[in-house]
């Protein structure tokens, strides 16, 4: 009974730690996908190196942004170029540009918002400053990443609770079976005068330590084969250009250790309690 309790509880480990995993890559990634969209602010073109650096010092002070990067005219005119040449539908690339420099273009400046959500907000303020042509930022895609992470992150949350209650369930159950194999020990025990706690005692120990072995077989388990999925699919992901990427498992260890530890203890003890109430009364 003692082999099938912690094969029990570790299956169950094993299959809330490969969930809990998927759903901490999943939110990582949307995470970086949502700190990917920038929003581009352009100067009038005709502005001097003095009101340009005043429009930045405006931006700077703006609550809302993390980041501001300058793209000067320079820089926007050998981006045009590479655009050009790259352009396969442009004719004669680059070459067009010969004979202009860069001073019919704006200097421009990348903003990194620090909530996707506040854009909306920053893109009206910057428009109102003195010196900006043009933002140009992409709204739908800052709405569908901000819609597709609020989404993950309940149906994570709701999933994590039912598969939490599955698992404290099963657990309950399996302790409830070492228990009632030994109903007529704890009979015969209650009968020769011995109180409810000398006879719970060890019971809880039992349970604690059958928790606890079952949560280390499941940590390496999962410890295991993550470490062996981890680079293989690192790998095809960077091979791929996909921009996504995998946790490393050294990231995220500790909280796994921490609930298996913490999930195995209390369910252990509090499933022998359950388990052994109704055989104490004789």
């Amino acid at each position: 009974m003692t082999l099938a309790s912690i094969s029990i509880i570790s299956a169950a480990l094993v299959l809330f730690g490969v969930f809990y995993l998927i759903l901490v890559n999943l939110n990582y990634n949307l995470n970086i996908l949502s700190q990917q969209p920038k929003m581009q602010v352009y100067c009038l073109s005709e502005l001097t190196d003095e009101q340009v650096n005043a429009v930045k010092t405006e931006i700077d002070s703006n609550k809302y942004i993390d980041s501001i990067t300058v793209v000067s005219k320079k820089d926007a005119f050998e981006q045009l170029k590479k655009y050009l040449d790259n352009d396969k539908t442009a004719e004669g690339g680059a070459n067009i540009l010969e004979g202009y420099d860069d001073s019919f273009l704006n200097v421009s400046f990348i903003i990194k918002v620090k909530n996707p959500e506040d854009s909306g907000v920053v893109a009206t303020e910057l428009r109102s400053l003195a010196g900006v042509e043009n933002v140009v930022y992409s709204q739908q895609t800052i709405d569908m990443i901000t819609q597709v992470a609020n989404w993950v992150r309940i149906i994570s949350m709701v999933l994590i609770g039912v598969l939490l209650f599955i698992s404290l369930l099963i657990i309950s159950n399996t302790i409830k079976l070492t228990v009632f194999a030994r109903r007529k020990e704890i009979n015969i025990m209650k009968y020769i005068g011995a109180t409810d706690w000398f006879i719970r005692w060890p019971f809880i120990y039992e349970g604690i330590f059958i928790g606890i072995i079952g949560a280390v077989m499941a940590f390496l388990m999962v410890a295991y084969l993550y470490s062996f999925i981890e680079p293989k699919l690192s790998n095809n992901l960077v091979s791929f250009g996909s921009g996504f990427s995998i946790v490393k498992f050294q990231s995220v260890w500790g909280t796994l250790a921490l609930f298996y530890a913490g999930v195995s203890i209390v369910i252990g003890a509090s499933g022998s309690v359950m388990s052994i109430r109704k055989h104490l009364k004789v």
